[in-house]
């Protein structure tokens, strides 16, 4: 026999047994299948505490959902309004509403003010006006137009911020507790979420 007939025949037979192993798996019953893996509770758990973790250190770190507590921003904001705050590589700006942490203070509270002034600034609060870098402040955010409190005149060391209240008649803010450092204020309010019909970022 030559060696091109015997090449043909291993063809065939090879052929054939792949031919018989293709009717074989045809045949078996569905159910003979290999059945997949189940998950087990061990997974679920792994699962969970992965998202977890990552909603922790979303929340302490980028941004972190906050209650609007008392009546000092009113009425730009009022108690119980629900906003979510923005951390990450922020830093303060004059104008923006920011979570400050005035714990160690006399007031020893998480606040929500406006920043009025940065490190540099030369701030003159008197007899109800704000005058920064001896120019005088448009402030149509206040609640009242009028209002009182502490005069202060004071430059603003470097790092730090001067904050107020827009509800000026009834806040206690820097013109109490002085300047807060930067490293205190933990972020900008970047939007309302609640109450619906408010729902922004224009504040």
């Amino acid at each position: 026999m030559d060696s091109e007939t015997k090449e043909t025949q291993e063809l065939q037979r090879t052929e054939a047994a792949v031919q018989e192993s293709a009717a074989q798996a045809e045949a078996l019953p569905q159910d003979a299948a290999p059945a997949k893996k189940k998950d087990g509770p061990l997974s679920w758990i792994v699962t969970m505490a992965i998202t977890f973790a990552a909603a922790l250190l979303f929340c302490t770190f980028v941004a972190q959902p906050r209650y609007v507590m008392g009546e000092s921003m009113q009425n730009t904001f009022q108690n119980n309004d629900f906003v979510f705050v923005w951390k990450l590589g922020y830093q303060p700006q004059r104008g923006d509403v920011v979570i400050a942490n005035a714990h160690g203070t006399v007031l020893n509270e998480d606040l929500i003010k406006r920043v009025i002034a940065v490190g540099g600034d030369h701030l003159v609060v008197k007899d109800g006006t704000v005058t920064l870098n001896e120019k005088k402040l448009t402030e149509s955010y206040i609640k009242e137009q009028k209002w009182g409190g502490n005069n202060v005149d004071v430059t603003i060391p470097k790092g730090e911020v001067f904050l107020m209240g827009d509800n000026r008649n009834n806040s206690a803010d820097s013109r109490l507790i002085g300047p807060l450092s930067v490293s205190d204020v933990e972020g900008k309010v970047a939007v309302r979420i609640y109450p619906f019909d408010k729902f922004g970022t224009s504040f």
